[in-house]
């Protein structure tokens, strides 16, 4: 049987041949057939991986472990008796079902740490096809998930993001000569031209993008799994609804609407069931968010009051706000509230230090923010803030080549809309363009030299400014990598936030 990837008719240009041998538990002599099978294969110069089972051992290894399992489920007959290849299928398939309940808490747990381990193919620097999050992996276990028949997922979607990363994997080995899932940086101008894309960027764009959404697919999944494990088991009912806000109710662990809810009639619904999710820590269903795109009423602008509340209350929710911003994205609902978004979306970082494209790093920074607003009176600015300060490093020739000087006209832009008061603007500009101020100060000058303190305090202006730039500067650096947070260089911004504080009350003081 072809097992893994070769059962999966998955095989790139230079992949191993995964072949398991399965006999009857009484059948003798089955060493000499393995001999007459593999060496052959082994002097044609193919790389084959193989091992000869037992009917009841391949079952049993299934049972025990999720990974075998996985390899397993997509066995495909290749040679010899037809009937061992359906009788092994049959089994593996209804003990995956009858213990889906016991056997996907495990495989969630591996899932989970791959995913930490090798990081997201939509924004690590040096992504695998295969391993990292939202690669073919994971395509792996959707359709596993699905064999459980407790959820589903938009197979349309999945098919068609899998077949695209198939065909950059088969570019990949082309390009390099060998075996290989690993994207390193150089590889991209190769990779656009195999793939008759206009240049590194658009190929770098066109995986990231298969990665997102293959991501977003298996969080998704997940969660409808979790919520599945989590309810009663029998036959399922007609879904309740439970009304959390005006025109928003939550269904089996999604935020939905509300019978009667009216999107062309209410422009709030989209951030207000967006900043429910988010808080909750529940998925936003991909459904409500594309009818609310369809459907919804635009938001007034400037922004009333309300609106800007939703949404600081959806960029402090913390952890929650990852997956829904997914969603909003995925799901072009984030274009109807932020369409400078665009300038950033999988746009890789220049430097490697970053662990994230940019726009996945401003989500994050958001999340490290929401840790810290108890230190600040003005939440919705450092929130708002933190979302924006590196929307100039989107690709335009006529912006500065200083991207915190090109971010400064575009959140000011931003923020009016949104309905800031002119001096609330005023402070978000300050906040992008001063955003990397007090790092680069305090890691490059003496502090001791009143020269230094007297350059940040005119930069920075007041107390409030310097408040909330404290916290940007943390969120930003822990959403950058961890080593660009270290204790040495907590104590220097800390060091120099305190005197340029100091200076600031006392001018503050001798002015009054």
């Amino acid at each position: 049987m072809a097992v893994g990837g070769f059962g999966r008719g998955e095989l790139a240009p230079y992949s191993d041949l995964d072949v398991v041998l399965v006999h009857d538990d009484d059948n003798g002599g089955v060493d000499g057939v393995a001999g007459r099978v593999w060496y052959p294969l082994w002097d044609s110069g193919l790389v084959v991986d193989h091992s000869v089972r037992a009917l009841s051992q391949a079952t049993a290894a299934a049972r025990r472990d999720p990974r075998v399992a996985l390899g397993l489920l997509d066995a495909r007959h290749v040679a010899g008796d037809p009937s061992v290849t359906l009788r092994l299928r049959a089994d593996l398939l209804a003990h995956w079902r009858r213990s889906a309940r016991q056997q996907l808490p495990a495989l969630r747990e591996l899932t989970r740490e791959r995913g930490v381990r090798l990081g997201e193919l939509a924004h690590a620097a040096v992504p695998d096809l295969k391993e990292s999050a939202g690669g073919l992996r994971d395509a792996t276990v959707l359709k596993a998930l699905v064999a459980t028949w407790l959820v589903d997922v938009p197979h349309v979607d999945l098919e068609r993001s899998r077949l695209a990363l198939l065909d950059v994997r088969d570019a990949l080995h082309e390009v390099t000569g060998r075996s290989t899932d690993r994207v390193a940086p150089e590889l991209w101008p190769d990779l656009a031209e195999r793939l008759s894309l206009p240049d590194a960027d658009a190929a770098q764009w066109h995986v990231r993008a298969i990665g997102r959404r293959l991501t977003h697919l298996s969080r998704l999944t997940w969660r409808r799994v979790e919520a599945v494990l989590a309810g009663p088991i029998g036959p399922r009912r007609v879904p309740e609804l439970e009304r959390v806000a005006d025109g928003i109710a939550v269904s089996r662990g999604e935020v939905a609407l509300d019978r009667g809810a009216r999107p062309s009639r209410e422009p709030l619904l989209l951030l207000r069931a967006a900043a429910e999710a988010a808080e909750r820590c529940l998925a936003l269903a991909p459904a409500t968010a594309a009818r609310l795109v369809r459907e919804g009423a635009p938001v007034p602008e400037p922004w009333a009051p309300e609106a800007r509340q939703l949404l600081t209350r959806l960029l402090a929710a913390g952890p929650g706000l990852l997956p829904v911003w997914e969603t909003l994205d995925e799901t072009g609902a984030l274009d109807t509230v932020l369409p400078e978004w665009e300038r950033v979306r999988l746009l890789p970082h220049a430097s490697v230090v970053h662990r994230f494209t940019v726009d996945r790093h401003l989500v994050e920074t958001c999340i490290e923010a929401s840790r810290l607003t108890r230190t600040v009176p003005r939440v919705d600015v450092l929130m708002v803030s933190a979302l924006l300060h590196d929307l100039g490093k989107g690709s335009d020739p006529h912006q500065p080549a200083d991207h915190s000087v090109a971010g400064e006209p575009l959140a000011g832009s931003v923020a009016a809309r949104m309905g800031f008061s002119d001096r609330e603007q005023s402070l978000v500009r300050r906040l992008v363009r001063r955003h990397l101020l007090l790092p680069e100060v305090a890691t490059a000058r003496d502090l001791d030299d009143p020269a230094t303190i007297s350059h940040v305090a005119d930069r920075v202006g007041d107390v409030e400014t310097l408040d909330l730039l404290e916290v940007l500067t943390e969120a930003d650096a822990r959403a950058t990598a961890s080593q660009a947070w270290s204790s040495w260089r907590a104590r220097l911004v800390a060091d120099l936030a305190g005197r340029v504080r100091r200076a600031l009350r006392d001018a503050a003081t001798l002015d009054g």
